[in-house]
């Protein structure tokens, strides 16, 4: 039996879930979905990417996140409280992704290096941003770091 969420929840893939099941919603790693009803080990919901992309997902491939929810009812919408800068990291590393297995292909062995290095400081950064035990000076300065890092890849 399907029990609604009491309020909205909003989740982020941790695994890439292909949706192998009748009415799955498959789902990659760092895809954002709203929780809207549970049932055991499993959760119903939809992506925040594409609202009409409704289905279920097991709840192990999922992170419960905090979030802030606007309106009220069945209108009600969450929104993640996560840094932007560790969203913007996230985003940035799928997309670095697909130039870095183009270059690995072309044999471009020291950009694809280069962007490897980069790739592991930023996600390096992301998981210490994200375990919020750096003094604020520290978290300024990494912040920071990271940032420039990002800059580098854009150019």
């Amino acid at each position: 039996m399907w029990i609604p969420s009491k309020s909205p929840k909003l989740a982020v893939a941790v695994y890439n879930w292909k949706g192998d099941v009748r009415s799955g919603l498959p789902l990659e790693i760092g895809e954002t979905v709203q929780i809207l009803e549970e049932h055991g080990a499993w959760f119903r919901g939809f992506s925040t990417k594409n609202r009409s992309a409704w289905g279920i997902f097991p709840a192990c491939v999922v992170s419960i996140r905090p979030c802030t929810v606007k309106g009220s009812g069945a209108s009600a919408i969450a929104e993640l409280k996560d840094d932007p800068l560790v969203r913007e990291i996230a985003c940035v590393l799928r997309e670095w992704a697909r130039l870095w297995k183009k270059l690995y292909v072309e044999r471009e062995t020291y950009r694809f290096s280069a962007v490897a290095k980069v790739m592991r400081e930023l996600l390096s950064g992301r998981r210490a941003l994200l375990a919020g035990t750096l003094t604020q000076d520290q978290t300024r300065a990494l912040r920071l770091k990271l940032v420039a890092k990002l800059d580098w890849g854009n150019r």
